[in-house]
């Protein structure tokens, strides 16, 4: 199967989709890059792939410093073993793109442009071939693939090392990898500084893709009912003035959350959100992923956009917002804060921060000295005046 990333289907959605079906008891990836934000995405899935019993194994590449040492620190608490492969030539890089999952009988992979990075898996036009096999043709397949892995993974190997702490301190001190904050910080200061010279007019618009859908398996909850007729969801992109929605201007959206009794995770927002950031309509859908304070990272939860005509209410449903059912704040000037950012056109990432947590106060005092209206004070913000908030902004 060709995947058209994202005009077809999304490749990320593709492998959770392998990585949920019990049939295989073996994961392998080898890319050339890896970042957190791609890590992240796929995290709770490979968790529970190894506690089922599976094997995760890696490979990666970490020329031009695409890689992370945040990456690698995270593939290291969930793989069994991970290597890192890289020549101190300039002219050579390794570049390979494949995820592997095996069974005794059984064999799925994809191979192309995809590496393990948030636009990679979801969100970059990417072209890649996935293929399912059974029976000796999976057999074949297998041998083949385990074959390439061992030539990465060969311990004569001048250009392969296997990782460990140790490892990975040695790759950060030696400048091989940096760590995520500092990269996504002069990604943020580069990014400011191209706003403030970009052309006026440009030249070329941006496409908003619809949300594909996840296996009815492992969505989480069931999406509210609307008071309106459910529009259909588009099978084409939405095309989008360059001025309407960037990935730089447009990142994070930050907002008090109202009490909503027990139905808090029923989480409302303006029809100018809805239209100006979200860049979506009633009905649609849209992928959104929970990340905890504490670290963790929760399963991608396919939503769809909900309007109420009688009160011109948008509500998109968060899982992680059901904790407000019973916690809520009684102080007024301790409402939770919810930080949304987009990952890209149809998937977002969302923390909920209480009072007492690293980032809760200079957020919340922002939203309070913020114009009131009909709704409780919101403000969509870019990379860097997050950054001036709250410094390690963990949220990728």
């Amino acid at each position: 199967m060709i995947v058209n990333q994202p005009h077809d289907e999304q490749l990320g959605i593709q492998l959770i989709k392998a990585i949920e079906s019990n049939q295989f008891n073996q994961l392998t990836i080898m890319v050339a890059y890896a970042k957190l934000s791609g890590v992240y995405r796929i995290s709770p899935y490979l968790e529970k792939f190894r506690n089922n019993g599976g094997i995760i194994r890696c490979v990666v590449g970490i020329d031009q410093q695409n890689t992370t040492y945040d990456a690698l620190g995270q593939l290291l608490k969930l793989a069994n073993e991970v290597y890192i492969f890289h020549s101190e030539s300039v002219s050579q890089t390794f570049h390979i793109k494949c995820y592997w999952l095996s069974g005794e009988n059984t064999c799925w992979y994809a191979i192309g442009s995809n590496n393990l990075t948030a636009g990679g898996l979801f969100s970059n036009y990417e072209l890649s071939t996935s293929t399912a096999l059974v029976g000796e043709d999976a057999q074949k397949e297998n041998e083949t693939l385990a074959g390439i892995y061992s030539t990465y993974t060969d311990a004569d190997s001048v250009c392969s090392r296997k990782l460990d702490e140790a490892f990975l301190e040695e790759l950060i001190s030696g400048g091989y990898v940096i760590k995520e904050i500092q990269q996504r910080k002069a990604l943020a200061e580069s990014a400011k500084q191209a706003r403030a010279t970009a052309r006026k007019s440009k030249l070329f618009g941006n496409e908003v893709f619809p949300a594909p859908a996840l296996p009815e398996q492992f969505r989480k909850g069931k999406t509210a009912k609307t008071d309106a007729k459910e529009s259909p969801t588009p099978k084409k992109p939405v095309q989008v003035e360059s001025a309407k929605v960037s990935k730089e201007d447009n990142t994070y959206l930050i907002r008090l959350v109202p009490r909503a009794g027990d139905r808090s995770k029923q989480v409302h927002f303006t029809v100018d959100l809805l239209e100006q950031y979200f860049c979506l309509k009633p009905g649609d859908g849209i992928l959104v992923q929970e990340m905890l304070a504490s670290g963790a990272v929760g399963e991608i939860e396919h939503r769809q956009v909900v309007f109420s005509q009688r009160n011109r209410n948008v509500k998109i449903e968060l899982a992680g917002a059901s904790m407000l059912d019973t916690n809520y704040p009684a102080n007024p000037e301790t409402r939770p804060v919810l930080i949304l950012k987009r990952v890209n056109a149809n998937l977002f990432v969302y923390m909920i921060l209480l009072a007492g947590n690293e980032g809760y106060d200079a957020i919340n005092a922002r939203l309070k000295a913020r114009p009131t209206g009909r709704s409780l004070p919101y403000e969509v913000i870019d990379e860097s005046t997050m950054f001036s908030l709250w410094d390690n902004c963990p949220i990728v």
